[in-house]
């Protein structure tokens, strides 16, 4: 699962891999990304990437019950074989850039505890993900090694050699997303002022002290 992220200096972050910047992209800096938000993704053009702003979960089209119905922030690397996703996968790829990612485990009093997730050698991360119109989703995978102890799920983090690869719609992506290993990650506990979304501050990011 990814419940929230973070976006950093994106613009510069980004300048390596993606060829233009569509739309207010700069007004990103945010530490506390929550579904429903604008974030920033890119996309593959015929004439290159392009760094643009796309609104966290899709509602799908077929949602009767559009007020009802809970948009889709996380989809599952095994439902990509279902209809719905298995169309967006062949036709509708994005990736997301991401500065840190948090996520939630219990304790024995029941008391969700925040940590951030980060590479284990400060990169940017890529999230492998999927849009409808303006909306995206990110894909999450099942957590490996000490990250399953804090979260049973993690996004899919695509490696920078298989971007290309991932964003060109002639490969089948299903196939490029299962040979991917999940990359080291540095987790670290963090303060309560995450589960607030209306905290949007750098500080978030500080690990707890000893």
């Amino acid at each position: 699962m990814c419940g929230r992220f973070a976006q950093t200096n994106i613009i510069k972050a980004t300048s390596d891999i993606v060829k233009t910047v569509i739309g207010k992209v700069d007004s990103i800096d945010n530490f506390n990304i929550s579904p429903g938000q604008e974030a920033a993704v890119i996309k593959k053009y015929s004439n290159g990437r392009a760094l643009e702003l796309g609104h966290w979960s899709i509602l799908p089209s077929w949602a009767k019950d559009k007020e009802g119905f809970r948009p889709l922030h996380n989809t599952r690397l095994e439902s990509l074989i279902k209809p719905y996703f298995k169309r967006l996968i062949l036709t509708n790829r994005l990736l997301i850039p991401c500065s840190y990612f948090y996520e939630w485990s219990k304790s024995e009093e029941n008391k969700k505890i925040p940590y951030c997730f980060k590479l284990k050698n400060d990169d940017l991360m890529y999230f492998a993900g999927i849009f409808e119109n303006n909306q995206f989703s990110i894909i999450t995978r099942e957590a490996d090694g000490e990250n399953s102890k804090i979260h049973h799920r993690q996004p899919l983090i695509i490696n920078k050699s298989k971007i290309n690869d991932y964003l060109n719609l002639k490969n089948n992506a299903q196939e490029i997303l299962q040979s991917i290993k999940p990359p080291e990650l540095h987790s670290y506990q963090i303060g309560l002022e995450i589960n607030n979304p209306k905290n949007n501050f750098k500080e978030l990011i500080n690990p707890l002290p000893n």
